[in-house]
């Protein structure tokens, strides 16, 4: 069960986990990666804020021109992108300016592995990664298949042109409606579309890499949680005796403190992930919900137009996916910390010493107060606020098609 070895600097890297390589490999594009140099990520993340701003631009120029000719449609068809665009760039710069952060919690990581190592414990760890690891990949090929679907679309006509010619050449729509000013869309339509494709791939991978990463670090979380209170079950029931018996002194302690120790480890792990990313997620939370009322509406008004309302049927279909990615974990991590003061109250704690005894009531007491992640404290990421969410989105999405008729 051992996955970890050591690096360079004698220091157990969390990427050396099996589970985590994938991951690393995102956020080293991404300039991201908690152990890169930090000249090198600098690099890359300017580099990278610059092709969002070049696709930010010319997005934002056709959506000023569209509010000035009160052109509500179009207004419609570019709100997304333009809303897309800057939570990626909110997205990368806040794992940026928190990354001594994460480093701290990926080193957590890695001992956390190295703490249960030959313990019964490290399975249930190794699940709940497990599980994080599964998710965060369904997620990543899931948008970038809807990527790939997406981009392909704009091509279609050309590729019939060539397959199948007419007397004329079909019409041919760009992946997005942009105004560069100085290129006509129509005669540098390659031009255009490979600057907006490789645009478009770069801010979903973005948002994969920062999705995954909180994915798999809040599912680490969770297994901590689920060792956690095996581990409370396991002990009480070796070391039952008499709570005024002469062996009281001959009980091990030890590993009553160990269990402490992995409940702190949880609780700060769940305290830095709060710190690091409620602003983020409210913020995502108010933009998603923009999005995919904008874009239902979107749907709506290009019902006459199938390749449009292709793609934005795939647009709205991505993004209730990705509200729904980013809540799961929440919810699991909701569960596995409500669990573990049931798993002590099931115990035989009533059969260990008086001592150990006020320990364990001192983390039942913690153990009432799950560990929710929130918008700020004012949205709580869980399956049932997705719920709440969709339907407000449903009810955004009937007020903007009345503003339009």
């Amino acid at each position: 069960m051992s996955m970890l070895q050591k690096s360079n600097e004698q220091e157990y890297n969390a990427f050396d986990i099996a589970y985590y390589k994938t991951l690393k490999l995102y956020l080293t594009i991404c300039g991201i990666n908690p152990y890169q140099n930090n000249s090198i990520s600098i690099i890359i993340i300017i580099m990278i804020i610059s092709v969002c701003m070049s696709f930010l631009c010319p997005t934002s120029i056709q959506l000023w021109e569209a509010i000035s000719n009160k052109d509500f449609d179009n207004i419609i068809q570019n709100i997304p992108q333009v809303i897309t665009v800057i939570a990626s760039m909110i997205k990368i710069l806040n794992i940026y300016s928190n990354k001594m952060q994460f480093k701290n919690l990926f080193y957590s990581l890695a001992q956390d592995w190295k703490l249960l190592e030959s313990k019964e414990e490290l399975i249930m760890l190794d699940k709940f990664t497990q599980y994080g690891s599964k998710l965060a990949l369904l997620y990543r090929r899931t948008l970038l298949t809807f990527l790939v679907i997406f981009l392909f679309l704009p091509l279609c006509n050309p590729i019939l042109d060539v397959i199948l010619p007419l007397n004329e050449t079909r019409s041919r729509q760009n992946i997005f409606n942009v105004n560069y000013i100085i290129l006509d869309n129509y005669e540098y339509f390659y031009i255009v579309y490979m600057h907006l494709s490789c645009s478009a791939v770069i801010i979903v991978i973005i948002i994969i890499s920062v999705d995954s990463l909180y994915i798999s670090i809040i599912y680490h979380a969770c297994g901590l949680f689920a060792a956690c209170g095996y581990q409370i079950q396991k002990l009480t029931k070796v070391h039952t005796i008499e709570k005024n018996g002469p062996n009281i002194s001959n009980i091990d302690y030890e590993e009553f403190k160990q269990c402490v120790i992995m409940h702190y480890k949880c609780l700060q792990l769940y305290d830095v992930l709060e710190k690091c990313c409620r602003n983020l997620y409210l913020i995502q939370m108010g933009l998603n919900i923009m999005i995919i009322s904008v874009t239902c509406v979107e749907v709506v008004v290009f019902l006459d137009r199938p390749k449009e309302a292709i793609r934005a049927i795939i647009y709205v279909i991505a993004q209730q996916f990705h509200l729904y990615a980013i809540s799961l974990p929440g919810e699991t991590l909701l569960n596995q910390s409500s669990k573990l003061a049931d798993k002590i109250y099931d115990s035989e704690w009533y059969k260990i010493p008086m001592k150990v005894q006020k320990v364990l009531h001192i983390m039942q007491i913690r153990s009432n107060k799950p560990c929710i992640l929130t918008a700020a404290g004012l949205y709580e990421m869980k399956i049932e606020s997705f719920g709440i969410t969709i339907k407000t989105c449903m009810s955004y999405f009937m007020m903007f098609l009345s503003l339009r008729e």
